[in-house]
């Protein structure tokens, strides 16, 4: 949710910023044309009901027909504040309808574009390896070691559900153990959430128009099963005022994840990278405004460490304004090098939403002047399952075994996956 505030005061930036996200300058002008509609009939309300107060002060002093002329007039004074408050109600709702449907404008820093293919490297990290065999995809090693089932997963469950099996899904364990005690290492508290959260907490953190979300017991219970556990940590604080000196607030979440994928059928079929469920930590912060910057490139300098820790080749990418989505003013992708797809995938990213969730959620910090404002909201992905896939294939051997990074093998009591 935007500040109506703001857009009042400063409408052309605003026009310029969304219009980088491809919103015409004519919704914004339609916000403003309700606002300026919301505040007129508010202030008739109010004029209204200032009369109405000064006449029912006045009325013991009139005498009998003067109180008469004015009852007639009160009444019809009445209905005139019964229909601008109607009106006020109607147009309130249509004001916060286009007020939710306006996105998150972009930093300046995020480059323009319409989709992906224009999304910006800035720089890469490690070498690919040069393999003396041709390097398999994660979909085909996996199978051919007995540690990764698409078919079995499609009969039970439906396309896009997977079994992962014997040794890897002690490494999928094993991955999320070993970066959940990393970042609490760093200063994020570790929380296990609700996997389902009201609507309220989807509406909150802009995923509700997204036609993602999987229902449980519609009409009944209500709840949605979460996409991200940045959904219920956010919503963590939510109608709190936070103390200034709370912040920033720095939450690591470990969570299934289920997303129905609607609208990418047919893209990356193959494998694990593109699926309905699979397993996150993610990192959640609340700051104040002026630290939202900084803590953008605290949780990318995490990211890279533990890609660096994983010895994944991968590339930065700032993202362009045409795939930033609802929620993020500014967002960052790790893409891990693939070798058996011969190309760099995202397997992480982070992305500032700026006081878009807060004012939504209504997530606000007092200062030390006793003044309120909204906090900034920032999520990044710690590790999800898509570093198995640039472990498989990365770390794959003629042999057709797979090393294990070392940072692993405590956590998967072996080096190595060895062929059946």
């Amino acid at each position: 949710m935007l500040d109506i505030k703001a857009i009042r005061e400063n409408p052309k930036e605003y026009q310029r910023k969304l219009a980088r996200k491809g919103v015409s300058a004519h919704a914004v002008a339609a916000v403003l044309e309700l606002d300026e509609k919301y505040r007129s009939l508010l202030k008739k309300v109010e004029q209204a009901k200032s009369e109405q107060n000064k006449v029912s002060k006045e009325m013991p002093k009139l005498s009998g027909a003067e109180k008469e002329k004015v009852l007639a007039n009160m009444k019809k004074l009445s209905e005139e504040k019964k229909e601008a408050e109607m009106e006020q109600e109607k147009v309130g709702e249509d004001l916060k309808h286009a007020l939710e449907a306006l996105p998150n404008p972009p930093e300046d820093s995020a480059p323009d574009g319409k989709s992906e293919e224009e999304n910006q490297v800035l720089r890469k990290e490690g070498s690919p390896r040069k393999f003396d065999f041709t390097p398999l995809e994660h979909s085909e090693l996996g199978e051919k070691l007995r540690i990764l089932d698409l078919d079995r997963g499609a009969k039970v469950a439906g396309s896009r559900f997977f079994f992962l099996r014997n040794e890897l899904a002690i490494l999928q364990m094993a991955l999320m153990n070993w970066a959940f005690l990393r970042i609490a290492e760093l200063g994020f508290s570790p929380m296990i959430p609700p996997f389902v959260t009201r609507k309220e907490a989807i509406y909150g953190t802009g995923y509700l128009s997204k036609d993602e979300n999987y229902v449980v017991n519609p009409g009944e219970d209500d709840l949605y099963l979460i996409a991200t556990s940045e959904v219920p940590l956010t919503s963590f604080h939510a109608d709190e005022i936070l103390e200034e000196d709370m912040l920033p607030i720095k939450f690591a979440g470990y969570s299934p994840c289920f997303r129905r994928e609607a609208g990418s059928y047919g893209k990356d079929m193959k494998g694990i990278l593109r699926v309905h469920q699979f397993e996150k930590i993610e990192m959640v912060i609340l700051c104040k405004p002026e630290d939202s910057a900084k803590m953008h490139e605290l949780i990318r300098e995490v990211e890279e460490a533990l890609m660096k820790e994983l010895k994944i080749p991968y590339q930065v990418v700032n993202i362009c304004t045409g795939d930033l989505g609802n929620s993020a003013a500014k967002k960052y992708d790790l893409e891990a090098w693939l070798p058996g797809q011969n190309k760099y995938r995202e397997v992480t990213s982070t992305s500032i939403c700026t006081d878009f969730q807060s004012r939504r959620l209504n997530i606000r910090y007092r200062k030390k002047d006793g003044t309120t404002d909204y906090v900034h909201t920032l999520n990044g992905t710690a590790v999800s399952s898509r570093p198995l896939i640039a472990i498989l294939e990365n770390f794959q051997k003629k042999n057709g075994s797979v090393d294990i990074p070392e940072c692993l093998w405590k956590f998967t009591g072996f080096k190595r996956i060895e062929p059946k």
